[in-house]
């Protein structure tokens, strides 16, 4: 009987606990090698000492191929590709995306296109920001069948990355290949449904080291922008930002959201800024969509929220985030800080929310809620 039983665990037991162990195991990768020196830009492949190479995948439908290196050198990533063609049209480009997939579903790669003319704009499909685009270098070369491109991405040009996890990544290399003056192209790729099949690549620690950054304990990923960094854990503000310059209430806005909205605007009751018991300056940054946009009514899809940040000089930390206009709880009518460093906000509806000042962040407490 105990032999059965035991049988009957090893057949039940012993497939879960692989699952388990299977779904938890890291994504195999690759490292990228430091190179010694930077490639040249003329030349292809012939200059890049890199020894880690990829290759394209075969695609139905074209005879265009490529190779192609990765390497890293202090703040740059570098990529290299050698596309044949039997046809080099001027319709032909080659694109370079770096993804990131460790930071979440919700987040995306960054896209750089080159034709026989150079860099041209990725499109605002690709969610490449403009100053993404700005930064990336490259070069691009005819020669015969071959068309060539080195292309050098500094690290203020890369996407969203893990703060503290594996630098893992997919870089994805297409060659748009078009047979005729306004032929359909047909896309070849090392990469399937922007994934590198097999083994990812994976960037040292030693670049993000470099950039000494000192995020919050909570920040999970990292983000260039055109004017800083920014800091992201689970919620929808930043966490953590860092200008370039020393922030202002104006220069944080433009920093931590794309499009921030003004109280006034939103009829809601919220100061541009608050000050703590200490003196130190608590900034409010809004953004959403106004639930009560049209006169005597209420949109419960829409809502405005608050993000709180705490700034000292270029740092700002995320305090609180907290709604500030919803059909449940009506308009924010007014927000204060008391001498003991409890913020207070009251809203068209009747309620009172009340938080107690910890030490970097406010906390909900229940003293005062209706």
């Amino acid at each position: 009987m105990r032999a059965a039983a035991l049988s009957l665990c090893w057949m039940l037991c012993v497939p879960a606990i692989a699952s388990a162990q299977e779904e938890e195991a890291p994504r195999p990768s690759r490292p990228v090698p430091s190179m010694s020196k930077p490639p040249r830009f003329q030349g292809g492949l012939k200059g890049f000492t890199s020894p880690l190479a990829l290759k394209s995948l075969d695609a139905p439908g074209s005879s265009a191929s490529f190779n192609a290196k990765v390497g890293f050198r202090k703040d740059t990533l570098y990529v290299g590709v050698d596309a044949k063609d039997d046809q080099l049209l001027a319709g032909d480009v080659l694109s370079v995306s770096v993804y990131f997939p460790d930071t979440g579903p919700l987040t995306t790669g960054y896209t750089w296109r080159f034709g026989f003319d150079g860099k041209r704009a990725s499109g605002a499909e690709s969610g490449t920001p403009e100053f993404a685009q700005q930064k990336v270098n490259g070069a691009v070369e005819r020669q015969g069948n071959t068309l060539s491109l080195v292309a050098a991405v500094p690290v203020r040009a890369l996407p969203r990355f893990p703060a503290k996890d594996p630098m893992v990544m997919d870089v994805c290399i297409t060659y748009e290949d078009v047979d005729s003056a306004g032929g359909k192209p047909v896309a070849v790729s090392n990469c399937q449904s922007g994934t590198m099949p097999g083994e990812a690549l994976r960037l040292p620690d030693e670049v993000r080291k470099a950039l000494k950054l000192k995020p919050s304990e909570n920040v999970t990923a990292l983000e260039s922008a055109a004017t800083g960094w920014l800091g992201w854990d689970l919620l929808s503000y930043p966490a953590w930002a860092q200008g370039d310059e020393d922030l202002t209430p104006d220069t944080l806005r433009e920093l931590v959201v794309a499009k921030s909205v003004e109280a006034e605007s939103a009829n809601v009751k919220v100061p541009d800024t608050v000050s703590l018991p200490d003196g130190r300056p608590v900034v409010t940054v809004l953004t959403g969509k106004n639930p009560y946009a049209v006169e005597g009514r209420c949109d419960s899809e829409h809502e405005l929220r608050m993000g709180l940040y705490l700034v000292t000089g270029k740092t700002a930390t995320r305090a609180l985030e907290w709604p500030v206009s919803t059909c449940a709880l009506g308009r924010a009518t007014s927000m204060e800080v008391d001498e003991e460093g409890t913020l207070t906000i009251r809203y068209s509806n009747g309620a009172t929310i009340n938080f107690a000042w910890s030490g970097d962040h406010f906390s909900r407490t229940e003293l005062g809620n209706r």
